[in-house]
């Protein structure tokens, strides 16, 4: 089941355009991710069960995709991402590989929308991860833009965990190469370990074009939970990113776990 999954998404992300009467390549994103991530102790009032968390001990994580994005002629094409994720908790340390895809429509004005999907296959017993969502993203003059809402859940396993994420992030570029970017991000759900709850996160980036369609990023993610155990739980992030552009990339990020938790 979980390689029907992975493999009839790919085969929609790069099986559709070789079907169409009329397509054209459009570009390829290559994107290196990580982030260092500083926790908080978990409050007094987490049950005992989740003691080998070790909340407070910082961790690694850290991803590596390419996306390739084929045109049909016309406003309508598609994007095709695989990425593979690495977790390094010192407690639980495990990897996950995924394949997506992207329907997207130029509505003009330098404005594209589309719909994604992902599967995900963990090296952890029993567990996995799909998602489908909505997405927008657009440039106009210096001023950039992008936003989603995944539904993200579990079909392989039976565990009923699902979580819902809405993002939007905005930001400008400077002639200079550099780039400046802000943003929100919620998630509801379970937010893995049986904990039901929410997860705001606030994220500040900075990149510099270091050569043509090359350009390195650094950022900052202020991460919250709130669960029915407790009332909040933080941590903070830097996220280090270098990402390589051929032909003029893509339209969308990528989408995966780790790009849907910004780190977490």
């Amino acid at each position: 089941m979980k390689h029907f999954i992975l493999g009839s998404t790919a085969v929609f992300a790069f099986a559709v355009p070789a079907a169409a009467s009329e397509y054209d390549f459009r570009g390829v994103q290559i994107v290196g991710t990580t982030y260092i991530v500083e926790p908080k102790d978990l409050p007094a009032t987490a049950p005992p069960a989740l003691a080998f968390i070790e909340a407070d001990q910082g961790f690694i994580t850290a991803s590596l995709g390419a996306s390739a994005e084929f045109g049909f002629g016309g406003p309508l094409f598609v994007q095709g991402d695989a990425v593979f994720q690495s977790y390094a908790m010192g407690w639980d340390d495990f990897k996950l590989a995924s394949a997506g895809a992207h329907l997207g429509y130029e509505i003009g004005a330098g404005t594209n929308i589309g719909a994604f999907t992902y599967a995900e296959i963990w090296d952890q017993p029993d567990e996995g991860d799909m998602s489908v969502g909505v997405e927008i993203a657009g440039q106009t003059g210096s001023f950039f833009y992008e936003a989603y809402g995944a539904y993200l859940f579990d079909p392989l396993n039976g565990t009923g965990w699902e979580q819902y994420h809405v993002e939007a992030t905005g930001g400008y570029a400077f002639g200079s190469g550099f780039a400046i970017e802000l943003g929100m991000h919620y998630t509801d759900g379970d937010l893995r370990f049986g904990l039901p709850g929410n997860m705001l996160q606030a994220l500040a980036n900075v990149s510099y074009e270091i050569a043509p369609e090359l350009s390195v990023e650094a950022g900052y993610v202020y991460t919250d939970f709130e669960t029915d155990l407790w009332d909040s739980w933080e941590s903070h992030s830097i996220k280090l990113a270098l990402t390589k552009e051929i032909g003029g990339g893509t339209s969308f990020s990528q989408r995966n776990y780790l790009n849907l938790h910004n780190g977490y």
